[in-house]
């Protein structure tokens, strides 16, 4: 396997838990004590998915942030 190819277990999860029509993007393939990482950037209902995959395609970690955090600014004021 290429270090930059992406395990098709890795894009059949992202298909499985997310619609096609989301941001898909992969942010960094890097080697971690000599094995693959790729950490993958998926949008959905105003979250962004940060999910890090092990070589095998196997998660190895997931964070979740909303995409729009709420601003004090826009509160509405009495």
């Amino acid at each position: 396997m290429k270090a930059n190819k992406i395990p098709a277990k890795v894009l059949d999860y992202v298909s499985e838990h997310f619609r096609d029509d989301f941001l898909f993007e992969v942010k960094a393939s890097k080697k971690v004590h000599g094995r693959n990482v790729y950490s993958i950037e998926v949008s959905k209902d105003n979250y962004i998915y940060t999910l890090l995959f092990n070589e095998q395609g196997d998660m190895i970690k997931s964070e979740v942030v909303q995409a729009f955090p709420p601003d004090i600014h826009d509160e509405p004021t009495l």
